[in-house]
């Protein structure tokens, strides 16, 4: 069984810890067949200065829209939270 074990929140007012943003954005760009037309994200640990507009966060909230048909995407990823579960359960279906 596939997980994404995050220790803090990602995204936008998120804590952003590098080793949490890394693993979140692999998972993403494992499930880029549910969140077109995003591209691969680099595996950095970056959200960049203005995490707004950061690949990652546009990745999460396209999740977060599609996948979850939430109407205003909050671009955040929270420990054990709707998109956190989410993204668990995709990954292993």
């Amino acid at each position: 069984m596939v997980q994404l074990k995050l220790n803090q929140s990602v995204g936008i007012g998120g804590v952003n810890n590098a080793n949490d943003v890394k693993a979140l954005q692999a998972v993403l760009n494992s499930l880029l067949a549910l969140i077109k037309p995003t591209t691969c994200l680099a595996v950095d640990g970056r959200l960049g200065a203005v995490p707004a507009n950061s690949k990652t966060v546009a990745a999460i909230k396209r999740f977060q829209s599609q996948v979850l048909n939430m109407v205003r995407p909050d671009g955040r990823a929270d420990v054990n939270g709707r998109t956190h579960r989410k993204i668990n359960e995709k990954l292993n279906q």
